[in-house]
């Protein structure tokens, strides 16, 4: 059980918030693609980017430990659950709309619905993301890409809410973004929205790109199996899957977690995996790459809750 740092004041003036949804000790292994994951102490569901703001603001001025999740698909959350605040910008905030050449959404919008939408009018840009299940907010913050594609691509400006409070329309100039990186995160600056710039396109080729990508991501990776996405991301001048595969990961099993037969960089659920699982497994795959190729694998998985500081970050928004 984790120390309470929510009391019963803040939960009332949270609940006053128009378009805010509250509840206390919410399972997180029920909003995470991987399903493990014990309760958040309190767990926030916005409708409107102006509930959002409302919320942060409130926690933040009560000093309360906060993360903002997307739809949970790059996570691993503690199995003794997450002190402070959860909120979760899907399934609340998926406003899409086009003008032109230009894709407005929130942050809480699916990537999958974006790029569908995006090819539905003819534009190009964000087919090579296909496939991808987050949410825009959780990819803008680690600048997901795929397929010779990524956000810092296309992004024109970000709507964030800055620590102080304020809220702010960034150039895409005024961005840092790198291999998972951005500077959305380092500063943390909570998304709102973003546009996007696309370019016009026949609405037939870009869907057929986006075939060809989903039908290779099919083949390549276990999308029917529970998990987080990539554990680790990949090496200068390599690829962990390549390195885990060689160093013997691919069936490695504790408890009911276990590295895919299909892909070795990730890891499934088989039924009842506990965190304690994933995490294990996680380190044992980058003792064993070390030891035989002198190569360190970073998470790309955000490690959330309490007891998760050992392999990864807690100060990301995850997808």
């Amino acid at each position: 059980m984790i120390v309470t740092t929510v009391d019963d004041s803040l939960v009332k003036d949270l609940e006053s918030v128009g378009e805010l949804w509250v509840r206390r000790d919410v399972p997180m292994a029920a909003h995470t693609s991987l399903g493990v994951g014990g309760p958040a102490e309190l767990y926030v569901e916005p409708a409107t980017p102006g509930a959002l703001a409302a919320a942060l603001r409130l926690l933040g001025d009560a000093g309360v430990p906060t993360v903002v999740l997307g739809r949970g698909t790059n996570v691993i959350v503690s199995d003794a659950g997450v002190r402070g605040a959860v909120i979760a910008t899907h399934p609340g905030l998926q406003k899409l709309s086009l003008a032109g050449s230009r894709v407005v959404a929130a942050s809480g919008a699916l990537v999958g619905t974006l790029v569908h939408l995006a090819a539905d009018a003819g534009l190009s840009g964000v087919e090579g993301l296909a496939g991808i299940p987050g949410t825009l907010g959780g990819a803008l913050y680690m600048n997901a890409g795929a397929n010779g594609t990524c956000l810092a691509d296309v992004v024109e400006t970000v709507t964030v809410l800055c620590p102080d409070g304020s809220v702010q329309s960034l150039r895409r100039d005024e961005i840092t973004f790198g291999y998972r990186f951005s500077s959305l995160r380092a500063q943390r600056l909570y998304v709102l929205e973003a546009s996007l710039r696309l370019s016009t396109s026949d609405p037939a080729r870009v869907h057929k790109r986006m075939y060809e990508v989903v039908t290779t991501r099919c083949q390549k990776q276990p999308l029917s199996a529970r998990s987080a996405g990539s554990i680790f991301k990949r090496p200068p001048g390599d690829y962990a899957g390549r390195l885990l595969e060689a160093a013997g990961a691919k069936g490695r099993r504790i408890g009911d977690a276990q590295f895919s037969t299909k892909h070795a960089n990730f890891i499934i659920n088989l039924g009842r995996a506990a965190a304690a699982d994933v995490v294990k497994l996680m380190a044992w795959a980058q003792q064993s790459v070390y030891e035989q190729f002198g190569v360190w694998l970073e998470p790309e998985v955000c490690m959330i809750g309490e007891g998760m500081e050992v392999l990864g970050r807690q100060d990301c928004a995850a997808r």
